[in-house]
C-alpha cells in the first residue's frame, strides 16, 4: 500500500524533528502526490541539505523540492565573503581525495561559487559536499567542469556504465536506457523507488571518462490510496 500525501508529510516532520542535527521549529512541509515541499529557514546551508535528505528517507517520497532559505543567527552573524572563501579553499585543500589546483572559488552574498575545472565527474559535486561545511555559506553554485586524463570511447563508457548498472542490486538494468553522446551520460526509464534511480545515476558519475550526467529517469511507484493517520 502506498502512503497518502497526508501521511508522507507526518513522516517527514516526524523525522526532521528526530534528527537533532535539524532544528525543524521554522521549517514547513508539503506533499502532493509523492512529491514533497520544503519551505522555511534553517541556521546553515549543511541543515539545509541535511532536511532534503532526511525527507528523502521517507517511503514513496517520489521527488524533493527544497525551498528552504539559510537564515543565520543574529546573534551569530555569518563571516565576511573573503572569510568565507579562505574556509572553502582550505576544506578543499584538506581533503586527500581533491586536488584544488584548477579550482577557483569566489563568494557573494553568501553564495559560493565555484569554477575551474576537475579530472573526474564526482569530483565536481564532492567539491560542493566540501564547499557547505564552511561556516556562512547560504547556497552553492556549481561551475565546474569535467576534463579528463584519458580520453575513452562514448561505446565504452556505455559499456561500464551498463556493467555497474547489473552489478548492483538496487537496479534492474531492464529498467535503464543508458545513451553516450560526447562523454555524456544520458539516463531514461521508469525505476520503482529512490534508491533505483540513485543507484543508476552513481553507476554514470562514477565512470572514468564521463564529463556530464543527464538524469532523466522517473520514479513509478503503484496507485495511491488515501489513507488516514492514526
Amino acid at each position: 500500500m502506498v502512503l497518502s500525501d497526508e501521511v508522507i508529510k507526518k513522516r517527514v516532520v516526524d523525522e526532521l524533528y528526530w534528527d537533532t542535527r535539524v532544528d525543524a521549529s521554522k521549517v514547513l512541509v508539503k506533499a502532493d502526490n509523492g512529491r514533497v515541499t520544503l519551505t522555511g529557514t534553517v541556521p546553515s546551508y549543511s541543515a539545509r541539505v541535511r532536511v532534503g535528505e532526511d525527507a528523502y528517507r521517507i517511503p514513496d517520497v517520489a521527488w524533493v523540492d527544497n525551498r528552504i532559505i539559510v537564515q543565520y543567527s543574529p546573534t551569530a552573524p555569518a563571516p565576511g565573503g573573503t572569510d568565507i572563501e579562505r574556509s572553502v579553499e582550505n576544506l578543499l585543500s584538506a581533503d586527500p581525495d581533491m586536488d584544488p589546483t584548477d579550482i577557483r572559488v569566489s563568494v557573494q552574498d553568501g553564495n559560493v561559487i565555484l569554477k575551474g575545472s576537475v579530472d573526474e565527474y564526482w569530483k565536481k559535486w564532492e567539491a560542493g559536499r566540501i564547499a557547505r561545511r564552511a561556516r556562512g555559506v547560504r547556497d552553492i553554485t556549481n561551475e565546474l567542469t569535467v576534463v579528463p586524463t584519458l580520453s575513452i570511447a562514448d561505446k565504452a563508457i556505455a559499456d561500464d556504465v551498463q556493467a555497474a548498472i547489473e552489478r548492483n542490486r538496487n537496479v534492474n538494468i531492464e529498467d535503464v536506457d543508458i545513451e553516450v553522446e560526447d562523454r555524456v551520460v544520458r539516463l531514461s526509464g521508469s525505476v520503482t523507488n529512490r534508491e533505483a534511480r540513485q543507484a543508476a545515476v552513481e553507476a554514470a558519475e562514477f565512470t572514468t571518462g564521463v564529463v556530464d550526467v543527464i538524469d532523466d529517469l522517473t520514479i513509478i511507484t503503484p496507485r495511491r490510496v488515501e489513507s488516514t493517520v492514526c
